[in-house]
């Protein structure tokens, strides 16, 4: 029995000794519920840990003591009473862990946990982005890495580098968490969070940011199709990427598909309200509700659908009447106040004026001031559009008066004091204008308006400026107050505020209008004769520089559509600096500080390299767009007749530019030119119609647009045309009752930069890739295989080909089956000349899928605009020999998106194309006379010309010599020749010699041999 009791009780001792919690256990314990921000169960294990440590290893109780210390103020966080001494605590406490060799796993969540309490309690930004930095390097020394916590941390750091002003490292560590997801398991990785990156490096490219509108796009869409590849998306995230998508089109000018995105936001959120609940904080209520009406209610105002408009205000109105809303909600319903009465200015003064008091009222009834400024400015500038004067400058007076008003504000009670005075002629007008000039800029200060130069004014940070310049300019020419020197000045300096701040942008509906309306004042004023020269020049250069940057921004646009190579990064890198150093240029102007100047002056070093490495990579497109060199657009001019047209406000402007004289010229109304444009085109396409009729057409049009031109005796003609025009071959056009084409020598560009290649021509290298694809799965029918241009087997392209390479030593032929998209793509880049020998298709709704057909043998066998813009080709010239290639849709501020256009910017300086579907057998007898014409050494454009001559002479008193047959050819940009007219006058002089002397040998050895 005693032998049965020690047996229990040495079971019993053995058993609690190794049962005993340890002070290792109890401190895992309460690590496990930090990690879970469960603060108050935290501290009795802490507690426990310690009273444990003293009897077993004392000392750990210092550390111990730390961590509890550190536990209890990390719960008093959540105080509002005691959060500040607590965190205070904090900051002094976590350094002293890190001085206690603290292993990384625990000072990585220990920061992590710093960064959320700097950020969610303290709302301080700076102490946020120190901790995370802090997280983020110990969590890269741990033993093992949490990706899916790192990466969330990744996040935390870029949305903080975007809010402190870091923009640059704001993309960096945002994309540096985007490779990190690529490398997790797709079983544990968080989705959601990487479609909520998505949606945060769009708003660091957001106009407020960086400003590159292509670049918020792209990162939009990639968070929209994130979002739609999760089960269970984040509801208010996936909603606010579809509120941006909706904002986007909007500043681009696209209000339908502004408006349907709003309306996807919508039905999303009436689907979801109670996910989108979940992902917020605070109570939604009706803001997202009232949020959706007041963007969509704008949407209605700007496109003119009084109704739609009325009726959503309506319902806005009645959410308020039957519900107690919130600070925030109430706002939108005065915001709603507002956009109503914006719409009705002009329209009923009155009517806008009784909203704005409705409003106003409204409005008062909200604890923060937002918008009543907003409203009181709109009164006054329907006040003065009345004449009532009085009441104007007494509210006028009322919001000077007032406290901290916002820059903009300010901006715009200092126009309408200028805007008051011009209505009662007031010289105190101008004391209005030289204060907001003098808020541009420090540098502004001693200008006057009345005595001031151009090139002394210095533009301010912010393109919306110009709006205050041009809403002065438009109370000047409504007002009686005359004066056009200061109106003239203001011009100038509006045409300096657009050109400096327009970078990353296209030219979208509403900043077209405002280069529109500055670029009509100037060429109205210069085809009345009424501008000086050196205006002329600052006006010409301005509208290249713009242009340029135009297609500049929409290569790169396209580009980013491909894969990217080390320049395309470089180009990305250096649009990023440019934003950041101007981001933060405006911010040392709120607040001056010796930090940001030292971070513009690091900035601006980066951005110095970078170009270096641009120039040294000798990249085609940042060549070809040189907006800067006005010595370079001075050489363009010499020695050629360039005819620039320009449609601007429905006017059709016509600017010539030969040797060192430019004329310009006002040729009328687009609306009366377009349809005789049009009906040359249908005629000319018409082989049915007379060739005398298309001839009297002709003639028409030459006198509309080649008024007072005498081309004959200009034989290097250059044609940059607008609108309509990029459809009309002006070789077509008669005179003396002749076509142009027996005149003169026609070639076409998109812009001054391409006229003259900066790229090399490689005139020692002749060798030719010609393709030539048949199509396996289509049904020709007869009048496909008349006409090229419709899906059929192209017998005439082969023969084409075939002939063309004859006149190659060096040649390389693909055909049929092997004329592939992988063939084209896999070329090496030592060819000369790519001549493309198939069918197109044009995409009249959207031209950027327009396509070049290759041999459809294989899935993917056309080639579209995107993807030509992604290629580095090396070629002196790319052969179209496929309809419609030469003008796609022409779009505004949607960029140079047709066929040649696309080849010039991967690099190929000179493009032969066709404007309409040609004849298999009038476009081989036309392709192979051109190619000997090249080889005879004649330039491009030349070779083209002599082409259809000896077609017309070929087919003279035939059906062929229809225009129809031969008119469609055109070539655009660097027209130089391939092959040296001297080179070749060399080898036949030589060759002669030679021939000479072999015979005077060959004389002398039958002499002697006679002797």
């Amino acid at each position: 029995m005693k032998k049965v009791i020690f047996f229990l009780i040495s079971s019993l001792t053995f058993h609690a000794l190794f049962s005993q919690t340890t002070w290792q256990d109890y401190t895992k314990n309460a690590d496990s519920l930090q990690l879970n921000f469960q603060f108050k169960d935290v501290i009795e294990p802490r507690q426990k840990a310690i009273d444990i440590a003293k009897t077993q290893q004392k000392d750990t109780v210092p550390f111990l003591n730390l961590l509890l210390e550190m536990s209890k103020n990390e719960l008093a966080t959540s105080n509002a009473e005691l959060k500040s001494e607590a965190y205070k605590s904090l900051q002094s406490q976590i350094l002293e862990l890190e001085e206690s060799g603290a292993e990384p796993e625990r000072l990585y969540q220990a920061y992590r946990r710093m960064y959320i309490f700097a950020h969610n309690y303290m709302r301080n930004m700076r102490d946020t982005d120190k901790y995370v930095a802090k997280s983020i390097d110990y969590h890269y020394k741990c033993q093992e890495i949490d990706s899916v916590v790192l990466m969330k941390t990744l996040h935390t750091s870029g949305v903080v580098s975007r809010v402190v002003g870091r923009l640059n490292a704001s993309v960096a560590v945002l994309k540096k968490a985007e490779d990190l997801y690529q490398h997790i398991d797709p079983e544990v990785r968080n989705t959601n969070n990487m479609a909520s990156i998505y949606l945060d490096l769009a708003m660091v490219y957001n106009y407020e940011f960086l400003n590159i509108p292509s670049k918020r796009l792209k990162y939009l869409k990639k968070s929209e199709a994130t979002f739609k590849s999760v089960d269970k998306p984040n509801m208010d995230y996936f909603i606010g990427v579809y509120t941006n998508l909706s904002d986007y089109e909007e500043l681009e000018g696209n209000y339908k598909k502004a408006e349907n995105y709003l309306k996807k936001a919508i039905q999303l959120y009436k689907d979801n309200a109670a996910l989108a609940q979940e992902s917020r904080r605070g109570k939604i209520g009706f803001k997202r509700d009232l949020q959706f009406k007041a963007s969509l209610l704008k949407i209605y105002r700007e496109t003119g659908q009084e109704d739609n408009m009325l009726s959503l205000f309506q319902e806005m109105k009645t959410i308020n009447s039957e519900n107690t809303l919130d600070d925030i909600e109430t706002d939108f319903i005065a915001t709603a106040y507002l956009i109503v009465a914006r719409y009705y200015r002009f329209k009923n003064n009155e009517k806008a004026l009784t909203y704005l008091n409705e409003g106003l009222e409204f409005h008062k009834k909200i604890n923060f001031k937002k918008l009543e400024d907003q409203f009181t400015i709109e009164k006054i500038k329907i006040l003065i559009d009345e004449e009532r004067y009085v009441e104007a400058e007494k509210l006028l007076k009322e919001i000077e008066g007032e406290e901290k008003l916002r820059p903009t504000i300010e901006n715009d009670i200092l126009v309408l004091h200028a805007s008051l005075n011009f209505k009662k002629k007031n010289n105190e007008a101008y004391t209005y204008i030289n204060k907001l000039i003098h808020g541009f800029s420090e540098e502004n200060k001693a200008l006057d308006i009345k005595t001031m130069a151009y090139q002394d004014f210095t533009p301010s940070l912010v393109l919306n400026d110009i709006q205050y310049l041009l809403e002065l300019i438009e109370n000047l020419e409504k007002s009686s107050f005359k004066d056009d020197t200061v109106r003239h000045t203001l011009y100038l300096i509006a045409l300096k505020q657009f050109e400096s701040n327009f970078h990353h942008e296209f030219l979208n509906e509403k900043l077209k209008k405002t280069y529109d309306k500055i670029s009509f004042y100037f060429l109205e004023k210069a085809s009345n004769n009424q501008l000086a020269e050196s205006d002329i020049d600052l006006f010409l250069n301005f509208t290249e520089t713009i242009e340029a940057k135009y297609l500049l921004n929409t290569f790169i646009a396209n580009r980013a559509e491909s894969n990217l190579n080390e320049t395309d990064e470089l180009i990305h890198d250096e649009q990023r600096l440019r934003s950041n150093i101007t981001y933060l240029k405006k911010k040392n102007i709120e607040k001056k500080s010796d930090s940001l100047r030292e971070l513009i002056f690091e900035e601006n070093l980066k951005l110095d390299a970078i170009k270096d490495q641009i120039k040294e990579q000798g990249f085609y497109i940042s060549q070809i767009i040189n907006s800067e060199d006005s010595q370079k657009q001075k050489q363009i001019f010499k020695d050629r007749y360039i005819i620039k047209y320009k449609i601007v406000n429905n006017q059709v402007f016509r600017i010539i530019y030969n040797n060192n004289n430019i004329k310009f010229t006002n040729l009328g109304s687009y609306l009366d030119i377009k349809p005789e444009v049009t009906k040359m085109l249908s005629k000319t396409k018409n082989i049915n119609v007379p060739i005398i009729e298309i001839k009297k057409h002709g003639a028409n049009l030459h006198s509309i647009l080649l008024t007072d031109v005498d081309l004959a005796s200009n034989n290097n003609i250059y044609i940059i045309p607008d609108g309509i025009l990029h459809y009309l071959p002006f070789e077509l056009l008669v005179s003396n009752n002749d076509y142009l084409l027996n005149q003169t020598k026609i070639s076409y560009v998109s812009a001054l930069s391409f006229i003259d290649s900066p790229v090399e021509i490689n005139k020692e290298n002749d060798k030719i890739a010609l393709f030539a694809p048949s199509y396996n799965l289509f049904a020709p029918t007869d009048t496909q295989l008349a006409v090229r241009g419709e899906p059929y087997y192209l017998d005439g392209a082969i023969k084409e080909v075939n002939s063309i390479s004859e006149l190659f030593e060096n040649s390389d032929v693909y055909t049929n089956n092997n004329a592939s998209k992988e063939a084209f793509k896999s070329l090496s880049n030592d060819y000369s000349i790519l001549h493309l020998s198939m069918h197109s298709f044009l995409n009249d709704a959207d031209s950027e899928l327009s396509s070049l057909v290759f041999s459809d043998t294989k899935a993917d066998y056309e080639l579209y605009i995107s993807e030509l813009y992604g290629l580095n080709l090396n070629a002196n010239m790319v052969v179209l020999s496929a309809c419609n290639t030469g003008v796609g849709e022409f779009k505004t501020g949607k960029g140079i998106v047709s066929m040649n256009t696309a080849f010039t910017a991967a690099g190929v300086p000179s493009v032969l194309s066709s404007l309409w579907s040609a004849p298999d057998d009038a476009t081989k007898e036309i392709m192979v006379s051109f190619y000997k014409h090249l080889k005879d050494g004649n330039d491009k454009a030349e070779a083209l010309q002599k082409a259809k001559q000896d077609f017309l002479s070929a087919n003279e008193n035939m059906s062929l010599d229809h225009p129809y047959y031969w008119a469609g050819f055109v070539m655009s940009g660097d027209i130089s020749p391939i092959v040296d007219k001297k080179n070749n006058t060399i080898w036949y002089v030589i060759g002669g010699g030679a021939l000479i002397l072999l015979v005077v040998l060959f004389y002398r050895k039958q002499k002697k041999q006679a002797a």
